[in-house]
């Protein structure tokens, strides 16, 4: 019995079940700054801080440049509460923080999601302080409700990283051009740098500002996405084709912006993404999102040197938080009770037009495995911009030969993970991938890639809108109900109980012209349920039934 109990535990470990102890209480819980209450998915506040606040080597720009600017036209300073609340980032409290935090404890309002990154080796150009992204400033959310303020941790963010980065170059080029005339914006500014003359400083931030226009030089969209969306895939792609050195095949344009995707259970599926681009190797997707949040990549680097800026053991620790989480339950003294008995004539329902392409991860069940439905584009019908964009866009090699880019992540995640300086999480790799092919087959379920989305377990759902995989729809009843659906505001924080996602009303938000290629709002509708679905026997038991998910 004991061998066998031994046997059980170490098979709970190598599948990466969890225990559903942490599952028995789901009432929120206050958060030590008394200002948001936490809902339980299995993790506890030394976790969330670690989430928040660990750094994967993400290099905006020098943290030093930024801490001191001021907005373009005011005296302003631009790294401020209020610039932050108004792009939707979150506020990092005190309680959110500790002595092991890559932040600047110095800055009392810090916003969530950005860390200090100090690089000490690989090229000199990487080292010193820089502001960084983190996971949690993509996949970190908060949800207002007649005064109360819950923190979903995992869920998609509401922020305008797009707003953001334009912001800061506008910044950085005002004060820039306000110092090649000697003007009193770059006097103050170069007050907080003494001992270092002025004309250094001078051009250390113009090497800053060409290096943020050569970024936005290849990844700016033809319109802006707006809150809670961004084309990261496209970012991705364009950064790697940059760094490699190689030339992008025709016209590279970040025009699928997507809504960011919850991160519970995703450590636990053999295709990650929205259209299942990445597979399951954390260390590869982990990787491989990095350089599109701003770490760097020398692919001429020797096998003695640090390729990267990103710290692969930090990756470890992102991935090993993730990988616990669980989604959000309804948080019924808060958002209201449940209706059990109409929820149970919407489980029918759902088991009979949705389950066919979303599986079940059952909240109180261990967390397991699961391979998910690539539903074709031409079946599922919405907006085909992102699949497009990921499944052909191809670079042309110094050879001359031309490769899909999504093929192309391969040698150079293998350099990162592989280098001398990095061996030990090298065979970490190797472990990881030789579970994964066991699970999943050698190409992780790659045969299906190309032209689908991803059909994932909709645990947590209700704490995920905006919905469809671009954030078009901005709520659950609209999505089951698709000649309700119309352009919207995104960004709202106020949330909707009854149809289950945020205020499309409130104009402080972003407008989302839901006529424009990628930001289309179109499909998931009767042809996929066998006939649009009754309003009193099929819509409302479903959006009751998805509360409890």
């Amino acid at each position: 019995m004991k061998r066998l109990g031994l046997t059980l535990g170490m098979f709970l470990m190598l599948t990466g079940c969890t225990a559903t102890s942490c599952l028995t209480n789901l009432q929120p819980w206050p958060d030590p700054s008394g200002k948001h209450v936490n809902l339980q998915q299995c993790w506890d506040k030394s976790d969330q801080i670690r989430f928040y606040t660990t750094n994967q080597g993400s290099q905006i720009a020098p943290y030093d440049l930024i801490k001191h600017l001021e907005t373009p036209l005011s005296t302003d300073k631009f790294f401020a509460r209020a610039n932050f609340e108004r792009w939707r980032f979150l506020q990092l409290e005190k309680t959110d923080m500790d002595q092991d935090s890559d932040v600047d404890k110095d800055i009392q309002d810090w916003p969530l999601g950005f860390v200090i990154n100090d690089i000490s080796s690989g090229k000199e150009a990487w080292r010193g302080k820089w502001l960084g992204l983190t996971c949690a400033g993509c996949h970190s959310a908060q949800i207002e409700y007649q005064a109360k303020t819950i923190r979903i941790d995992g869920a998609p963010s509401m922020a305008d990283v797009s707003q953001f980065l334009w912001d800061l170059r506008a910044a950085l080029r005002a004060t820039y051009e306000d110092g090649l005339k000697n003007g009193d914006k770059f006097k103050r500014y170069a007050k907080n740098f003494p001992g270092e003359w002025d004309k250094a400083l001078l051009g250390r931030l113009g090497h800053v500002v060409i290096e943020r226009d050569m970024w936005h030089d290849r990844n700016d969209p033809p319109t802006p996405p707006g809150f809670a969306r961004l084309d990261a895939v496209g970012l991705i792609f364009n950064q790697l084709i940059f760094m490699s050195g190689n030339e992008p095949v025709g016209n590279f344009t970040t025009d699928a912006p997507v809504s960011f995707p919850f991160l519970w259970d995703t450590s636990h599926h053999n295709q990650t993404q929205w259209n299942g681009v990445s597979p399951a190797l954390p260390m590869v997707r982990n990787a491989v999102q990095g350089i599109g949040a701003f770490t760097k990549y020398d692919p001429r680097a020797s096998g003695l040197e640090d390729p990267s800026t990103i710290p692969l053991s930090n990756q470890r620790i992102l991935q090993k938080l993730v990988s616990q989480l669980r989604s959000p339950a309804w948080p019924q003294d808060i958002l209201g009770a449940l209706d059990h008995k109409k929820a149970e004539l919407g489980r029918v329902v759902f088991e009979k037009k949705c389950a066919s392409c979303h599986a079940s991860q059952k909240r109180e069940d261990p967390l397991r495995y699961i391979k998910m439905a690539m539903i074709p584009v031409q079946v599922v019908k919405t907006d085909s911009k992102m699949a497009d964009n990921a499944d052909h866009r191809e670079l042309r090699k110094s050879n001359g030969s031309v490769e899909l880019v999504a093929d192309a992540t391969k040698p150079a995640v293998t350099h990162i993970v592989f280098s001398l300086s990095h061996i030990g999480e090298g065979f970490a790799f190797v472990g990881e991938a030789l579970s994964a092919i066991f699970r999943w087959g050698w190409d992780f379920g790659r045969d299906e890639f190309g032209d689908r989305y991803k059909g994932r377990p909709l645990d947590g759902i209700w704490a995920t809108a905006p919905y469809l995989h671009n954030g078009s729809v901005p709520n659950l009843y609209q999505l089951l109900v698709p000649a309700e659906r119309k352009p919207f505001y995104v960004g709202s924080r106020q949330y909707d109980p009854k149809h289950v996602g945020f205020d499309p009303e409130d104009k402080r938000g972003t407008w989302l012209d839901t006529s424009i290629p990628g930001n289309l709002n179109t499909g998931h509708d009767g042809a996929i349920y066998g006939g649009e679905l009754d309003m009193d026997k099929e819509v409302w038991p479903l959006i009751e039934y998805m509360k409890t998910l």
